[in-house]
């Protein structure tokens, strides 16, 4: 029983033939390689928790995929090679021979697959780790295949032994990390003060606003850390909970993620140093703890560099660290300092959209703000008319470009110009400056003065509103809409609910513009066939303004109170009322 395989792979001839298939795999590999890409990981995928379970589940797939395809390499590599009658003869001449003809072909496969990490990296390193692995295991399936059935029928249950107990230490693993409740972490709370603290704080800091190039410091405590993250996460409205602390130099960081369908958590625990001096990024892990598991140290070197890696080379990053010029922990502050200048193009959607998706394209909405000032002469002169045939003018340029599938980007076009030509030219700033001065007056000259029910700061708050929803998100223009009527009640024209009825109003207008290329086609037919503002814009009648903070939070209980939270379905009511969106 142990002889027919043996002896049938043993003569010259049939050698050859499986050095033909042999080579013919590697060949078929690099060509497998080249076509399939491992999954990419970026901040962006690890901080979105159903981004980063597809791609752990992509990399799954990928890994096993791998593992396997490395496989025959081993198993054929042994029957190149001349049968020996020996157990020594067998490993020493046969098995370890092959084993590094097989190590050998993977290395030259994994080095002709150009599109890789590079095999010095810790990926390509552990690729090559994952290659080899698949090239023992095929060698070891040989070696049983050429002793024989009998051989054959005991590697299997070895297999199956060896898979179990991968599985098992997986398993355990992830039960060590896992957690069913998340950690007891203390987050700030974060109120109209602490709103208005972070607006000042960063308001003039602001790098986008500075008109000469210069460089600007800022100095932020663990405090406004940590209130700039719970802000955060409350508009995400993610049960996340972290924190940041800061202590001579080095950076602690407890966070409590939920896993997908919240089903449990990953609680972490990292402290260690963080530094940007000379255009070099520095991140060192001093220790990290996740759920149960306490990662051994000499692990946290080669972690420290996979992050520092992917934080260099995250795509949405680049333009972060292009102004930055010194990033440094001192004492108790972060202390950070950059240099002014423009946005890049679709950077404020790349950054706040989950998996980096970019919303905004500048050639189309230049091409709707050519089509508005080549139309500017026949819009009304009426304000009020106004308005609406500049919705009309945009979405019929937006439904005619619209070909198969392209709808919702034609719609975004439309959303953005009307931001920047009726709600504010700092819309333009938010996508980068594209447009020229010429046609910057020209807009100005056009749309200054245009009202929405005979206000003037209505147009303003729709269209600024739906322009946010496109760049950013609807629960970024939500609680930029918001932010701007707290700031108001502190000594301004006073908190709005009616001002925050346009701005659902413009919110959900970009939301039913945007959800899919029907609703897309559906609201473009709807405003061809004539605007009228009671189908996206409903009355105000009873919605209180002019409200000043004592007498918010005395009347209200500020935001988040019963009377407040009152008014805010009243408004979700009447808006979801409204013809247009009612259909949707």
């Amino acid at each position: 029983m142990n002889g027919p395989i043996e002896e049938k792979t043993s003569t010259l001839p049939r050698r050859w033939l499986v050095w033909l298939a042999l080579l013919t795999w590697a060949v078929l590999l690099v060509g497998w390689l080249r076509r399939g890409q491992s999954p990419e990981l970026s901040v962006a995928t690890v901080i979105h928790w159903p981004t980063l379970a597809d791609w752990l589940r992509a990399t799954a797939l990928r890994v096993v995929s791998l593992f396997l395809a490395f496989v025959p390499l081993g198993l054929l590599s042994l029957f190149c090679l001349p049968s020996r009658p020996t157990w020594v003869g067998r490993l020493v001449l046969r098995w370890l021979p092959a084993v590094g003809i097989a190590f050998l072909l993977a290395l030259v496969v994994l080095d002709l697959e150009r599109h890789g990490p590079p095999l010095v990296s810790l990926r390509g390193l552990g690729t090559l780790a994952l290659a080899w692995t698949g090239c023992l295991v095929g060698a070891w399936a040989a070696m049983a295949l050429a002793r024989g059935i009998l051989a054959t029928i005991f590697f299997v249950p070895q297999l199956l032994m060896l898979t179990a107990a991968l599985a098992g230490g997986m398993t355990y693993l992830v039960g060590r990390a896992v957690a069913p409740s998340a950690a007891t972490i203390s987050m700030p709370k974060v109120g109209s003060a602490e709103r208005r603290h972070l607006y000042d704080l960063l308001a003039s800091k602001n790098p986008v606003g500075a008109k000469v190039a210069s460089d600007i410091s800022l100095h932020l405590s663990a405090n406004d850390l940590n209130l700039m993250i719970a802000w955060a996460l409350s508009i995400k409205g993610s049960p996340a909970r972290i924190t940041v602390g800061l202590d001579s130099g080095d950076i602690e960081v407890k966070a409590a993620v939920p896993t997908e369908g919240h089903a449990g958590f990953v609680n972490v625990a990292a402290t260690g140093i963080a530094s940007y001096r000379a255009d070099t990024l520095a991140l060192h892990i001093a220790r990290l703890r996740i759920g149960r598991l306490q990662i051994p140290s000499p692990l946290l070197e080669p972690v420290s560099r996979v992050l520092q890696e992917l934080v260099a080379k995250d795509e949405r990053l680049r333009p972060v660290f292009a102004r930055l010029r010194s990033l440094e922990v001192k004492a108790q502050t972060l202390a950070v300092t950059y240099t002014s200048g423009s946005l890049p193009s679709g950077f404020v959607s790349r950054l706040f959209r989950d998996g980096g998706s970019v919303q905004t394209d500048v050639a189309e909405t230049h091409a709707q703000i050519a089509n508005l000032i080549a139309h500017a002469r026949s819009l009304p002169r009426n304000p009020e008319a106004r308005f609406g045939a500049a919705v009309q003018t945009a979405f019929r340029f937006a439904k005619d470009r619209s070909t198969a599938g392209r709808a919702v980007e034609e719609n975004c076009a439309a959303l953005l110009a009307l931001g920047i030509a009726i709600g504010h030219p700092d819309v333009e700033t938010l996508m980068g400056d594209f447009l020229d001065e010429k046609s910057r007056h020209t807009l100005r000259a056009v749309f200054t003065g245009t009202t929405l029910r005979e206000r003037d700061d209505w147009p303003k708050h729709f269209f600024v509103s739906a322009a946010l929803t496109v760049i950013a998100a609807d629960k970024v223009s939500d609680a930029s809409g918001l932010l701007k009527e707290e700031k108001d009640a502190a000594g301004g024209s006073g908190f709005s609910f009616a001002d925050l009825l346009a701005d659902r109003a413009g919110t959900t207008f970009a939301s039913v513009a945007t959800q899919s290329d029907a609703s897309a086609r559906a609201l473009q037919a709807r405003i061809d066939g004539g605007f009228r503002v009671d189908d996206f814009l409903p009355r105000a009648e009873g919605l209180p303004e002019g409200i000043q903070d004592a007498d918010f939070q005395r009347r209200y209980g500020g935001v988040g109170g019963a009377e407040y939270l009152r008014l805010e379905g009243e408004i979700e009511r009447r808006v979801a009322a409204c013809p247009a969106y009612r259909a949707q």
